[in-house]
């Protein structure tokens, strides 16, 4: 009987102590931390086009093991590798996953004596993929002590900046003189420089303004090759397609004038895509919409607010023409 009595008050012995080991709380170390130094830290797409980050940790106490979750936007920046930051040793990772915007990694220490105090977890090269501003966020953040139980660090998220050096890409500026065929209303033409073919700024958008000379200004675009287009409703266009570019070096950077040709009422087509040759189309446009009036008649191919013999004979005067053929004199 005794045997039985003794027998039952050690397993519930085993029992109450099991759930008590269960249920023990993580770790406080209500000071330890976890930060990114530098902070903020930047990128320049031009020039060194990396930057080395620190993971920190501080204050800790007997820590042997870390699952770090980070999550950032690739469109601005990736993790071009990573490496141990010398804080831990002896690491084995059973979690390594780096892929844009996203990186997951688990480690624990080996035969080795639990760490305390300040160090570097994990050391980050960035590399910028385009110009903006990503926070670098702690998704997760979780470290293990000496008795394998979770620690918490308080964790303050990180800045990275992808900007271009303008020590090495000066800004500098494009003028021009642009007109369209029929009007003496030389303004709201736009015209589009392309993002720049080595440092990848831009695009770049300005209307002209209705004035005399040039009345086209980029006040601050950086150094670079650009194809230009423009996008004028009811003319032939230049298209990013015919390849016209200019290699902006200095200040002082001038386009040849350019008269744009009107009569092509249908200019684009249903998908928006420049249509580039003054053809029938425009012809039955134009007289489908003969003696009425408005301002958003696409037949009114002069912008006079009213479709009639000028509109006819700017489409027939013009007739067979194409964007490639009216501009190929045309050399930015």
């Amino acid at each position: 009987m005794k045997k039985k009595f003794w027998t039952h008050f050690m397993l519930m012995l085993m029992i109450v102590g099991s759930f008590f080991f269960a249920f023990k709380p993580a770790a406080a170390q209500t000071g330890t931390t976890v930060f990114f130094s530098p902070d903020p830290a930047t990128v320049y797409l031009n020039g060194t086009n990396s930057q080395v980050v620190d993971l920190i940790i501080a204050d800790a106490v007997d820590l042997n093991a870390f699952d770090i979750i980070l999550d950032y936007d690739a469109s601005v920046a990736n993790i071009q590798s990573w490496a141990h930051g010398g804080f831990f040793e002896n690491l084995m990772c059973i979690k390594q996953e780096n892929t844009p915007g996203h990186l997951w990694i688990v480690c624990t220490q080996t035969a080795s004596t639990p760490k305390s105090g300040p160090g570097s977890v994990l050391k980050l090269t960035f590399c910028g993929t385009g110009s903006g501003t990503t926070p670098i966020t702690f998704t997760q953040a979780r470290f293990s002590n000496k008795d394998s139980q979770p620690v918490w660090p308080a964790y303050t998220n990180g800045t990275l900046n992808t900007v271009y050096d303008p020590a090495i890409i000066i800004p500098t500026t494009l003028s021009g003189s642009f007109e369209l065929q029929g009007r003496t209303d030389r303004g709201r033409i736009p015209v589009t420089l392309s993002v720049g073919q080595y440092v990848g700024q831009g695009p770049y958008t300005v209307p002209t303004t209705n004035v005399s000379g040039n009345n086209l200004y980029f006040p601050n675009v950086a150094m670079d090759l650009y194809t230009v287009s423009t996008a004028q409703a009811r003319y032939l266009n230049i298209t990013p397609a015919m390849g016209k570019q200019i290699a902006l070096l200095a200040n002082g950077n001038i386009l040849p004038p350019l008269k744009l040709l009107g009569g092509n009422a249908v200019w684009q087509d249903p998908m928006g895509a420049p249509d580039t040759v003054i053809d029938a189309l425009d012809l039955t446009l134009v007289s489908g919409q003969y003696q009425q009036t408005g301002a958003s008649l696409e037949g009114d191919v002069n912008f006079s607010g009213r479709v009639d013999i000028f509109d006819f004979a700017m489409v027939a005067g013009n007739y067979g023409l194409t964007s490639i053929t009216a501009y190929a004199g045309w050399t930015p």
